[in-house]
């Protein structure tokens, strides 16, 4: 998939900042599609988290049934199955959240480009009722309506309270 994105104006800026700020003061959670997320064409795909949990059991296990014999070659295979589908499944699923939560905090243009691919929720945390669902759902607008006191730009008032420190000292 090719994105072509242009430079986000200051509103988006800002509207971008809001959606960090609320992640971070957990205002707003993010839910993922795991079967949508988690395949090849994803920008936050791990192949390594998919192949090696499978893979490195039943090596292990083919080398268990060469070198011992087929019961306890097979056995191993199933337990260290059983506890991957019950222990580390959990595990890969918040560490794919987490890397989409990086990922789209970076910039504006990965979040746009994980918005546009799809399979991102993002749901405030006080009302869960209340969500936008990517592709269809417009993330912008759902920020601006729901977390439009978290759209500050910190820059003007950090140089406005300088100013006016500056006025208290030289009338001082």
């Amino acid at each position: 998939m090719i994105y072509n994105f242009k430079t986000p104006n200051k509103a988006e800026k800002l509207i971008f900042k809001a959606l960090k700020k609320a992640l971070e003061e957990d205002k707003l959670r993010l839910y993922i599609d795991y079967g949508k997320i988690n395949r090849p064409t994803s920008p936050v795909y791990d192949p390594w988290e998919n192949l090696l949990p499978i893979l490195t059991p039943s090596l292990i296990g083919l080398l268990l049934i060469l070198s011992a014999n087929i019961i306890i070659g097979l056995s191993f295979i199933v337990l260290m199955l059983m506890i991957y589908s019950s222990y580390l499944k959990k595990y890969f699923y918040h560490r794919i959240i987490e890397r989409a939560k990086r990922y789209i905090t970076y910039d504006y243009d990965n979040c746009e480009k994980m918005w546009k691919f799809g399979g991102i929720v993002l749901v405030k945390a006080d009302n869960k009722n209340i969500g936008c669902v990517s592709p269809e759902g417009d993330w912008k607008e759902f920020i601006v309506r729901n977390f439009a006191d978290l759209m500050v730009d910190n820059t003007n008032t950090q140089t406005s309270n300088e100013e006016h420190q500056e006025d208290k000292s030289i009338s001082a």
